[in-house]
């Protein structure tokens, strides 16, 4: 296999988030602060990760200060406005659990005010119509004639 051809970008990376930013209506930044160990000794990385606001309403409840997360992502750069390299790392999909993150499996959480949201959607309950009712009436009736439903 010639390596040379190969390229990696991807990144799993896991510590404590520092701070989170609303950037605009597409991204949110965070930073996290990780550990790297040379001989033995335990140094703080900081590390600049940002996310899509879509990917940041489904994770929600991941991200409060002080966290420990773990996040898959790839590197990314850009230049700055004094037209210095900046490197940060964008995030596509983020957890508590380090073998979610691994498997990465769909993603429920509960809001605030106890409705379920699945991979970022809520789950709100609402009250049949009318036409709904006898709809689902006319699905049941065949099993109400046949004594099943008892």
């Amino acid at each position: 296999m010639n390596y040379k051809d190969i390229n990696f970008n991807e990144v799993l990376i896991s510590g404590i988030i520092n701070s989170i930013t609303n950037i605009n209506d597409q991204y949110v930044k965070f930073n996290i602060t990780a550990n790297k160990h040379i001989n033995g000794i335990c140094y703080d990385v900081y590390v600049n990760l940002d996310i899509s606001k879509e990917l940041y309403d489904i994770y929600l409840d991941c991200f409060n200060k002080g966290n420990k997360v773990y996040v898959r992502g790839y590197l990314n750069s850009y230049f700055d406005k004094n037209n210095m390299i900046k490197s940060l790392i964008t995030v596509t999909s983020i957890c508590d659990n380090p073998d979610e993150i691994i498997k990465k499996g769909p993603h429920i959480r509960y809001d605030t005010d106890g409705v379920m949201v699945w991979n970022g959607k809520r789950c709100e309950s609402k009250e049949m119509t009318e036409e709904e009712k006898l709809e689902f009436e006319d699905l049941l009736k065949p099993f109400r004639e046949s004594g099943l439903s008892e």
